[in-house]
């Protein structure tokens, strides 16, 4: 891909008006070193609250590529996204919307009608499957089904073809049924056993308020394969006393379920996810050798962060994502100026990328490596950089070391002139954007300060990071990028020993997948495997869809959790799989869930 300087000129003055007045200050400082000063001045406009959080798809991400795009153009890197540009855009499912024609109604047993409103009166899962039905009305308890825990609100009825409503929560909050109380469990229960819808109501002895509850808008999977609402509690003291019914579950238990004799009901759903636009920005510096600048080294950070909330009260608050990850966008664009006023010094051509969507499941840094901008086998190496703000006793976080044989030498030899206390975090390996590089056989290093108190939460602001700390790190960082571009050989690659798993539910199993978050498909397909898990023992590999798991359908992640939480350590456990859409069985023994170590 070529560009003439007069294009290149053009794009340039095109790119800078459009952004003048974000880069103007920093314009007035800038230079070709690496420095804490600038680092500040491209955080302190990333993380401002103009940018409002940098919502993948939002006008604040807009604003954030445009000045990426920018500064590439004045340091002069090509082009290297779509039709000339430095953008590589991509849609993906966004928030969640109510369609038209929402509809309940509930026919009492006298013959009398009621309409509830949407939004006031109910509202949709945020994981129900669109359509209409009508049935007769079954109380199903808290549709709970646990009878391992000698616990079953269906063992007495039958909801087949009919409308379960069931109480929110769990019986007397007991906490032994936590992962059963879940909507996504509630929904799959009632799926199995044949109800065409779920309607769930919160009991007056329930710590819910009476409202409908929100739907959230988590990365997309498939729905859940059944009907789904939340309604006010006085749908539900329509049809029969609701206090009394609670109150002898919750004492005494047992499940008290039966059908509502006479009641029926219509129900139509129709929830709408829009599609969102964003985009990767990147820009390429060629490599000073003849015969090396035809391979490619990858300098990547996510640019996006977590947006805008709205609490109960309507009041706005901004996640403005200073360390997660305005830090490691300075950071490239630190990288790329000096390399780019230095670029006699590689003799590899350097990729520099701003990946889009990170936060909603990777999407831009799997969306490149699908569709990538240069031909993958020409990319040697990807060095990424996520939340490298937090520097505090020069501990620094360098995962992605074994990915390669030659990387624990180059980076102890690199260290010697900076003393970083070097530590590993295997638990979060698979969780930025050199993963996806990872699983197509790239190796990577993965530069990373550490959790803290601000993560996720409106505090990450400018004034809370360590710029000296980062000036220090992007040297190291620089100097190893240099050396990698400057390898007589490639750098070969190869799998990293499986880390310790510390699952988000109190599983008892591990099987070592990592899955897709950004699949929006039926099932769960799989990101990659971790080396040497139960997974991989058993074959399964990146790109595989997991469709069933001991017998029970795997509609989407929360069907696959709670199917492998019945599953027992080292007790065979059999695998449905689509593999290029043809069905795989394997038997997959999980192994016992291991803590790691702090």
């Amino acid at each position: 891909m070529r560009y003439c300087r007069w294009s290149l000129f053009v794009l340039f003055v095109a790119l800078l008006s459009l952004a003048f007045g974000d880069i103007a200050s920093y314009k007035t400082i800038a230079t070709s070193a690496i420095t804490a000063t600038e680092l500040q001045e491209h955080v302190r406009y990333l993380a401002s609250d103009e940018l409002e959080g940098r919502g993948a798809g939002t006008e604040g991400a807009r604003k954030a590529r445009e000045y990426i795009a920018a500064l590439f153009a004045d340091f002069r890197l090509r082009p290297f996204g779509e039709n000339g540009s430095y953008f590589q855009p991509f849609t993906f499912t966004g928030r969640l919307r109510l369609g038209e024609g929402n509809e309940l109604v509930l026919t009492l047993p006298d013959g009398q009608k009621r309409v509830f409103a949407p939004e006031n009166e109910f509202l949709p899962l945020a994981l129900s499957a669109n359509g209409e039905v009508e049935g007769e009305v079954v109380f199903v308890g808290y549709g709970i089904s646990a009878p391992e825990k000698g616990y079953d609100d269906y063992a007495q009825v039958d909801v087949r073809g009919k409308i379960a409503l069931a109480l929110r929560g769990m019986p007397a909050n007991d906490t032994a049924f936590a992962l059963k109380s879940t909507f996504p469990a509630k929904l799959k229960v009632a799926r199995e056993k044949g109800a065409k819808a779920l309607i769930l109501v919160s009991g007056p002895l329930s710590p819910f308020e009476d409202a409908p509850a929100p739907f959230w808008n988590e990365p997309v999977m498939a729905d859940a394969g059944i009907l789904g609402v939340t309604v006010k509690s006085a749908f539900a003291e329509a049809l029969f006393s609701l206090e009394p019914v609670q109150r002898r579950i919750d004492e005494t238990r047992q499940p008290f379920s039966f059908p509502v004799q006479g009641a029926r009901v219509r129900l139509k759903v129709n929830l709408q996810r829009e599609r969102v636009m964003d985009a990767n920005v990147i820009g390429f510096l060629e490599g000073s050798d003849p015969q090396l600048k035809g391979e490619v080294v990858v300098v990547g950070a996510h640019y996006d962060h977590m947006g805008v909330s709205v609490t109960k009260d309507g009041q706005q608050v901004i996640f403005n994502g200073a360390d997660d990850n305005a830090s490691g966008t300075a950071g490239l664009l630190e990288l790329a100026q000096y390399f780019a006023a230095n670029r006699h010094r590689i003799k590899r051509s350097l990729l520099f990328i701003a990946f889009g969507a990170e936060e909603r499941g990777l999407i831009g840094s799997h969306h490149f490596v699908e569709n990538p901008t240069v031909p993958l086998e020409r990319i040697v190496a990807m060095v990424n950089l996520d939340m490298i703000g937090r520097l505090r006793n020069d501990t620094l976080y360098l995962l992605g070391v074994e990915s390669s044989p030659v990387w624990k030498e180059l980076i102890t030899e690199i260290n010697a002139q900076f003393n970083f206390t070097l530590r590993d975090s295997p638990g979060i390996f698979g969780a930025s954007d050199h993963f996806p590089f990872y699983n197509k056989g790239i190796p990577v290093l993965f530069f990373f300060t550490g959790m803290h108190e601000n993560y996720h939460r409106p505090s990450d602001d400018w004034d809370t990071l360590n710029y000296e700390g980062m000036e220090k790190l992007l040297h190291m960082v620089a100097a190893i990028v240099e050396r990698i571009a400057n390898l007589p050989k490639r750098p070969p690659f190869q799998r990293a020993p499986q880390p310790a798993e510390r699952p988000a539910a109190p599983m008892r199993v591990a099987i070592g997948i990592v899955p897709d978050y950004a699949w929006e498909g039926e099932g769960v397909r799989l990101l990659g495997v971790r080396a040497g898990s139960p997974a991989e023992k058993a074959g399964l590999k990146a790109g595989d869809i997991i469709v069933e798991v001991a017998g029970k359908k795997i509609r989407n992640l929360y069907d696959y959790m709670d199917a492998l939480s019945a599953a027992e350590p080292n007790k065979p456990v059999t695998f449905v799989l689509l593999r290029e859409r043809q069905k795989v069985t394997v038997t997959v023994v999980p192994e016992p869930t291991r803590r790691r170590e702090e």
